[in-house]
């Protein structure tokens, strides 16, 4: 996969970052919950709130690489939350890549900006194709290295991207397998503009959504987890810019497009 400008690789050591309390799970949780900051709540809402659509009652719903778990405040549903690493609100210890859960045992399986810093997302996928119900969906939201985007990793140095790796590999690795917060931001662009590859690889799961999105509202946060000091903006404001975000990535969306809805469901 080429780019015109900023082609990368990239690849930041976590000491240059510009942002901070990269990694504080706690730190984040905490401080959003107590203040919730308007404009990382319209971002969240907006990550997290399409996937209500998929979601019904009765279903056995986990969530993958829970963080800061977030999601609870947002999905109509009850859900597991999971991770692989212990904090008081995450349910379940589970690696990713090697989920110690039974085949066909679960109807969805969210994964919310995490799969750029697996180091194996091809052993993610096998393992989601094994642990979903037939008819089961995957539901992700993910970062998309738009030209934007590469500007903005670039200058914050806050994680990195390299589109010379082959994902479809099963030996393949995207990142540092001992450290969780190693990323290649460029890995979910290059699994899901080759939908065709991604449903020949993996033969039971299907893409049916891949939907860019995010522009503005995403730098406008400050952040998720690593921080960086924005001002707080009045609701209207915010939708405003969900509506210029929307504009800006039908017109040019290889420019503007920072993140990616998909779904992925297994065939019957």
């Amino acid at each position: 996969m080429k780019k015109l400008f900023l082609n990368g690789p990239f690849s930041p050591h976590h000491t240059d970052n510009l942002m901070h309390s990269e990694g504080d799970l706690s730190e984040a949780r905490e401080n959003f919950i107590s203040r919730r900051f308007r404009n990382l709540d319209v971002l969240l809402s907006s990550r997290y709130s399409w996937m209500n659509d998929y979601l019904s009652e009765g279903q056995k719903i986990i969530e993958i690489g829970s963080g800061a778990g977030f999601s609870q405040l947002y999905l109509k549903q009850t859900l597991t939350l999971t991770d692989a690493t212990q904090n008081s609100w995450i349910e379940k210890f589970i690696d990713a890549t090697d989920m110690e859960l039974d085949d066909n045992s679960h109807d969805v399986i969210i994964a919310s900006h995490n799969i750029h810093h697996f180091y194996s997302p091809y052993k993610f996928f096998m393992e989601c194709q094994r642990v979903l119900k037939p008819g089961g969906v995957i539901l992700i939201q993910e970062l998309n290295t738009s030209l934007m985007l590469r500007f903005l990793l670039k200058i914050m140095r806050h994680e990195g991207w390299s589109y010379d790796k082959d994902v479809f590999d099963e030996d393949a690795i995207m990142n540092n397998e001992n450290d969780l917060w190693s990323a290649n931001c460029a890995v979910p662009e290059m699994i899901f503009s080759q939908a065709s590859r991604f449903n020949q690889t993996f033969e039971k799961l299907t893409i049916e959504r891949n939907q860019l999105c995010e522009c503005f509202i995403f730098p406008l946060s400050g952040g998720v987890i690593a921080k960086t000091r924005v001002p707080e903006l009045p609701k209207f404001i915010l939708d405003m810019v969900l509506l210029l975000d929307k504009i800006l990535i039908k017109i040019l969306p290889s420019v503007f497009a920072l993140g990616r809805q998909v779904v992925i469901r297994k065939g019957i």
